[in-house]
C-alpha cells in the first residue's frame, strides 16, 4: 500500500495542475463500502481501539427541509417515535422496548442511545454497544433495521409524544434569544426558497394538532433504504457484520417510483440583505456578514480540488483571525470579539459563504464593523505576509501529522463520522496519512501569490446578507438598515494602508538558570508511578501510558488558592487568571506568544481556584519541552502589560453593560445566592467589581500564590520517556523558586484558610420568584446538601443514586407526564466541602404544570429513600458503569483523576472499582438516600414566568 500510495503522488506531480487537482482521492481502504440492491448503503470497519465495543449508525438524507407546510415539525417528532415501538422492540408485554433493551446491556439513553433531527439529515446510533454476545450485534442490527422501515407510529405514543416535543421547543427557545432570532432572521435571508421556514423544531401548532396520517405519510414517503446508510465501526469481523447486514437489511424492499430528494438551492442578490433582529433578553450585540459563494456539488468532492481549496479556505480564515486577534487586543478595542470563517452559509449545504463574526461594543456598534472590514480589507487590498503563511502551513501541517500519530488511538465515533459525512454530503473519506502526504505537496505547492489571489475569490463584497442580533433596550442605540448598509459598503471601498508585522523572538527561555537536580527517586502506589523529587523540594509523579499516542498531560498544583488572600481583595480576585494570560510571560506579550507557538501542539495556562492554584496543560510527545518552558515561564515571568489589561477591562465592561437582560443571569445568580448563602466571594462580577479593581495587585497576589515550588506538587502522564524527561524536570522544574513570604501575606502555601472558601449552605428553603420572559417557563433546580464520610464508595453510591434517580425521572416525568424534555441530575464529592456532598436536580417545563410535576420530582426521592431504587433501574446503571470504566481506564484523563485522588485526598479511586460495583445493593441505595433525607440540607431555587 505505502508504494502504491508513492506512485500515486509521484503520478499526481508528474501530471499538468488541472489533471492533477481533478484526480480523484484513494479512499480509505480499512473501510468497506456497499450498496445492496434495495438501494441501502452500508460502512463496515473493523477498529480494537475500544475492546469488546462497537458502534452501530443508521444516517438518512432526511430532514425538516423535505416536509411539507402540514408537516412541519414532523422530521424531529419521528426521530422522537423512533424510540416509542417498533415491530421487534414494541415495548409491551414482556417485549422489550428500544430503550430498556439497551439499557440492560449498558447502553445508555441519552449517552449512547441518541438521534438528533437537522434540515438536511437525520441520524440515529447505539454507540458504546458491549458485543461480548452475537445476539448483542444481531439485536443491535435489528433496531437499526427497526429504524429504517418498521416504526410502529402508534396512536396513543404519537399522542404522549407531543408533550415532551412542546418542552423541547420550550427549552431550546427560553433563556436563548440568539437562536430565537435566528428563526425570525431565516424567512429574510432565504426569501422565495425552501428554506424561509425549516428550522427542525417546528410549528408547534402542528406538534400539537397534526392528524396521525400526516406523520405517517412523511415516514413512508422519505424513510426508505436508498436514502439511508448502515454505519458500523467496532472491535469484530468486518466479513461477518458485512454478511449479517445483507442478510438483514436486504429484505427491505425498495421504493417504487420514489419520490425525487431535492437539494434546494439559494438564490443570489445583487442588493445586500440587512435583517436585524432585536431581542429584550439578548444581552450582547452580535452581527454577522456574509458574502455568499459557490458551494461545491457533493458529487465533486472526492478530488484534489476539493482538498486544496479547503485547504487555502482554512489558511485564510487562520491569517485573517491572527489579525482580527490582534485588534482585539488594543487598550480600547474596537470590538468584543471578530472572527472570520469559509464555509456553510447559514443553514444552507448549497451554498457557501465568507463570513464575518462581530461581537460589538454597545457604544461603538457601527466603528466595531468598520474597524473589522478595515482588517479584512486591508488583508484583501495588500495580501497577507511570507511569514504569516508560513505560520499558518506549519500549524496546518502540525494537525495532519498529530491525526497521523493518533489514528491508532481513534475511538468508533471518529471513523462512524467520517463514514456518515461521506453519505450524507460526499466528504472525503480518506487515511490521516493519506492527507498528511497531501499536505505536503499543498505546502510546498501553494504560494503566497495563490493565496492572495484566493483571497480576491472569497472577499467580493457581492452577494452579501448582514444579520444583527440585538438587545430590544431604549438605552441602546441600533442602527437602521440603511446605516448598517452604508458603513459596510463604504469600509469596503476605502483604501488601506499594508499590516505591519513585527518581528517575534524565537527563544521562550533564552536565560535559564543552571540546571537543578533529581535527589530521590522511586515508585509511588501501584499504577506505573514514578515519584521524583526535585533540588528544590518539588515532587513529580510521572505515569509512563500508550493510551494516547501524541499526548502529554501536565499539571502543577499548590494549596491556597484565592483562601490566602483576605476579603478586601475579592475584586482583585475574580480577575487573576484573565489579567495574567491577557499579559503574555516572559519576553512574550499574547500576540508575540501566538505567534511564537505557531506549529507547537501545547495547550497550558495558570489558574487561581477557591482553594488551590495550578498551571496545567497538555502537548504532543515534541512539544513537552516547549509545555515545561511555559509552564517555568508562568510560574516565574508573568508579563506586566497595562495595554492588555485596559483591554480586558473595557471589553469586560462593555460585555457586562446588559448582563440582566437574560433572564438566565438572574436564575443563575439566585442559585449561587441560595447555595453559598450570599458569600461576598461568590458574588457576580459586576462594573462595581472591576472598577475597584487593581492591576498591581492582581499581580502581586499572583506571583506570591506562584512562589514556593517546594510546596507543589507535579504530575506528567501521557506518551513519555524517563530517561528524555528528567533533563527537562532538572532544567525547568528543579529551578523553579522557593519562598517563604511576600508583602504583608501571612499564610503558608501549604494550607487552606477555610474561613475564606465558600461553604454549601445547611438551610431548609425554598427560594421562588417571578421574572418576565419571552417564552414562558417554570426554571427549577433543586440542591441536597449532606455531610459524608469521604470515600470512594460514597462517591460511586453518590453516582449510582443519582443515576437511578435520572431513570426514574425520565420515565415519570418525561414519559408518563409528557412534563419535560429533561431532568438533568448531578452531584459533587468535595473533600474541602462542609458538607461535603451536594446533589443538584434541574428541570424546564411550562410554569402552568410547575405544581403538578414539583411533587413527582421529591416524591421519586422519597420513593428510594422508603423502598430503594427499582432494581431493573439498578441493573442498568451498574451495567453502564462496568462498560464506562472500561472505556475510561484506557485514556490518560481518567488516571490524572485517579492520580490526584491519591495525591489531594489520599483515596484510591481506581482500586476494586469493577467489583464495588457489582457488590452495590438496593439497600445500599436506600440507606443512602435515606440519610440525605434525614440531614434535611434542601435547596430549591424556582424561577417562573411573570404574568
Amino acid at each position: 500500500m505505502k508504494k502504491k500510495f508513492r506512485l500515486m503522488v509521484i503520478a499526481l506531480i508528474s501530471l499538468s495542475p488541472w489533471a492533477a487537482m481533478a484526480q480523484s482521492l484513494d479512499q480509505d481502504p480499512s473501510v468497506r463500502v456497499g450498496k445492496l440492491k434495495n438501494g441501502l448503503t452500508y460502512y463496515i470497519r473493523h477498529n480494537a481501539k475500544e475492546a469488546g465495543l462497537a458502534d452501530f449508525y443508521i444516517a438518512q438524507k432526511v430532514g425538516s427541509i423535505l416536509e411539507e407546510p402540514r408537516q412541519r415539525g414532523l422530521a424531529h417528532f419521528l426521530e422522537h417515535m423512533a424510540f416509542n415501538g417498533t415491530k421487534h422492540f414494541p415495548g409491551k408485554g414482556k417485549q422489550l422496548g428500544i430503550v430498556p433493551w439497551c439499557e440492560t446491556i449498558g447502553v445508555k439513553f441519552g449517552a449512547n442511545l441518541n438521534a438528533y433531527t437537522s434540515i438536511d439529515e437525520t441520524v440515529y446510533h447505539i454507540g458504546s454497544a458491549p458485543i461480548k454476545r452475537e445476539g448483542i450485534i444481531d439485536s443491535c442490527l435489528l433496531v437499526l433495521n427497526d429504524w429504517s422501515h418498521y416504526i410502529l407510529l402508534e396512536d396513543n405514543e404519537i399522542d404522549k409524544e407531543r408533550g415532551v416535543i412542546h418542552e423541547e421547543w420550550r427549552t431550546r427557545r427560553a433563556g436563548k434569544a440568539v437562536s430565537r432570532m435566528m428563526e425570525d432572521a431565516t424567512p429574510q435571508l432565504y426569501k422565495g426558497t425552501k428554506y424561509e421556514d425549516c428550522m427542525p423544531i417546528g410549528n408547534m401548532d402542528v406538534v400539537d394538532h397534526f392528524a396521525y396520517q400526516d406523520l405517517r405519510d412523511y415516514y413512508q414517503k422519505w424513510y426508505r433504504p436508498d436514502l439511508q446508510a448502515i454505519v458500523v465501526v467496532g472491535d469484530f469481523d468486518v466479513d461477518q457484520m458485512e454478511t449479517k447486514i445483507k442478510r438483514l437489511f436486504s429484505k427491505i424492499p425498495a421504493v417504487k417510483n420514489p419520490a425525487k430528494r431535492e437539494y434546494y438551492q439559494v438564490n443570489d442578490n445583487d442588493k445586500m440583505i440587512v435583517s436585524i433582529q432585536k431581542d429584550k433578553e439578548q444581552p450582547i450585540i452580535l452581527a454577522h456578514l456574509y458574502m455568499k459563494l459557490p458551494a461545491t456539488p457533493f458529487s465533486e468532492k472526492n478530488n484534489v480540488k476539493y482538498l486544496r481549496d479547503n485547504y487555502i479556505s482554512w489558511l485564510v480564515a487562520q491569517m485573517l483571525n491572527g489579525r482580527l486577534a490582534e485588534v482585539r487586543q488594543q487598550a480600547n478595542p474596537p470590538f468584543l470579539s471578530a472572527t472570520s470563517h469559509i464555509g456553510t452559509f447559514f443553514v444552507s449545504r448549497t451554498k457557501d459563504a465568507f463570513s464575518l463574526s462581530i461581537s460589538c461594543k454597545q457604544d461603538n456598534i457601527l466603528g466595531g464593523i468598520r474597524k473589522a472590514l478595515a482588517t479584512v480589507e486591508t488583508a484583501r487590498q495588500h495580501g497577507f505576509t511570507a511569514s504569516e503563511l508560513e505560520r499558518a502551513k506549519t500549524l496546518y501541517k502540525t494537525r495532519t501529522e498529530r491525526a497521523v500519530k493518533s489514528e491508532k488511538d481513534r475511538t468508533n465515533s471518529h471513523f462512524v463520522n467520517k463514514c456518515v459525512q461521506n453519505f450524507l454530503y460526499g466528504e472525503p473519506l480518506i487515511t490521516a496519512k493519506y492527507e498528511d502526504e497531501l499536505s505536503d505537496k499543498l505546502n510546498q505547492e501553494v504560494t503566497l501569490e495563490e493565496v492572495n489571489q484566493e483571497l480576491q475569490k472569497l472577499i467580493t463584497h457581492q452577494n452579501q446578507a448582514f444579520v444583527v442580533y440585538a438587545p430590544e433596550n431604549p438605552s441602546i442605540v441600533i442602527p437602521s438598515e440603511a446605516e448598517f448598509e452604508k458603513s459596510i459598503l463604504d469600509a469596503q471601498a476605502q483604501s488601506y494602508e499594508a499590516y505591519q508585522e513585527e518581528k517575534v523572538d524565537a527563544e521562550l527561555t533564552p536565560n535559564m538558570p543552571q540546571a537543578g537536580k533529581i535527589i530521590a527517586e522511586k515508585d509511588f502506589g501501584k499504577y506505573g508511578v514514578r515519584e521524583i523529587t526535585l533540588s528544590n523540594g518539588l515532587k513529580v509523579y510521572v505515569k509512563p501510558t500508550d493510551y494516547q499516542s501524541d499526548q502529554v498531560l501536565f499539571s502543577l498544583e499548590g494549596w491556597g488558592g484565592t483562601s490566602l488572600f483576605p476579603d478586601r481583595d475579592i475584586p482583585n480576585l475574580s480577575l487573576i487568571t484573565s489579567a495574567v494570560t491577557a499579559g503574555g510571560v516572559g519576553n512574550f506579550d499574547a500576540i508575540a506568544l501566538r505567534k511564537a507557538l505557531t506549529g507547537k501542539a501545547v495547550r497550558i495556562q495558570p489558574f487561581v481556584g477557591d482553594t488551590r492554584q495550578n498551571i496545567s496543560g497538555n502537548s504532543s510527545v515534541k512539544d513537552m519541552k516547549t509545555m515545561l518552558q511555559l509552564a517555568y515561564l508562568y510560574f516565574t515571568s508573568p508579563r506586566r502589560d497595562t495595554v492588555a489589561y485596559q483591554s480586558l477591562i473595557n471589553r469586560t465592561k462593555s460585555f457586562l453593560t446588559n448582563r440582566s437582560a437574560s433572564p438566565k443571569v438572574a436564575f443563575n445568580d439566585s442559585v449561587t445566592a441560595a447555595l453559598y448563602n450570599n458569600h461576598p466571594r461568590t458574588r457576580p462580577v459586576v462594573a462595581d467589581t472591576l472598577d475597584k479593581a487593581n492591576y498591581d495587585r492582581i499581580l502581586k497576589l499572583y506571583k506570591f500564590a506562584f512562589s514556593d515550588a517546594s510546596k507543589f506538587r507535579a504530575t506528567i502522564i501521557g506518551k513519555v520517556n524517563l530517561d528524555s524527561l528528567r533533563p527537562l524536570l532538572t532544567q525547568y522544574l528543579a529551578t523553579l523558586p522557593v519562598k517563604k513570604h511576600c508583602g504583608k501575606c501571612t499564610h503558608q502555601h501549604d494550607s487552606i484558610n477555610y474561613a475564606r472558601v465558600p461553604q454549601y449552605s445547611t438551610e431548609n428553603k425554598v427560594v421562588k420568584f417571578n421574572k418576565k420572559m419571552a417564552t414562558p417557563l417554570a426554571n427549577v433546580s433543586i440542591f441536597y446538601t449532606a455531610q459524608l464520610p469521604f470515600t470512594p464508595k460514597n462517591d460511586l453510591l453518590l453516582d449510582v443514586f443519582t443515576r437511578t434517580l435520572q431513570i426514574a425521572y425520565t420515565d415519570s416525568v418525561r414519559e408518563e407526564k409528557g412534563g419535560t424534555y429533561h431532568v438533568g441530575v448531578s452531584f459533587d464529592l468535595d473533600k474541602r466541602q462542609n458538607p461535603d456532598a451536594v446533589i443538584r436536580i434541574s428541570y424546564n417545563a411550562d410554569p402552568n404544570r410547575y405544581d403538578e410535576l414539583n411533587p413527582i420530582i421529591y416524591q421519586q426521592i422519597a420513593n428510594i429513600a422508603q423502598h430503594g431504587p427499582v432494581s431493573s433501574s439498578l441493573a442498568k446503571v451498574k451495567e453502564y458503569l462496568k462498560k464506562q470504566y472500561a472505556q475510561m481506564a484506557i485514556t490518560n484523563d481518567y488516571w490524572s483523576y485517579v492520580i490526584w485522588h491519591q495525591l489531594r485526598d489520599g483515596e484510591d479511586f481506581d482500586k476494586d472499582y469493577v467489583k464495588m460495583v457489582d457488590e452495590i445493593s438496593p439497600a445500599d441505595i436506600q440507606k443512602l438516600a435515606a440519610d440525605i433525607l434525614r440531614q434535611n440540607h434542601r435547596i430549591e431555587v424556582t424561577m417562573l414566568s411573570a404574568k
